[in-house]
């Protein structure tokens, strides 16, 4: 991660999507028919993620 997004991460104060949590779990790589529970974790977190990296291009092409 990112410098902008780790700032855009606390920026957001997400009380589950925190800057641990994210780390730990857009690294994982679970399989739905093996682990499901932890599949959508990790699908909630990496689509969390997702948008912290298009809010920090969005941000960059404003030169903030």
């Amino acid at each position: 991660m990112t410098a902008k997004e780790r700032e855009i991460v606390e920026r957001l104060n997400h009380p589950v999507y925190t800057m641990d949590f994210l780390e730990e779990w857009i690294q994982r790589k679970d399989n739905v028919f093996i682990n499901a529970p932890a599949a959508l974790q990790a699908m909630g977190a990496k689509g969390f993620y997702e948008a912290v990296k298009q809010i920090a291009k969005n941000e960059e092409g404003k030169g903030q």
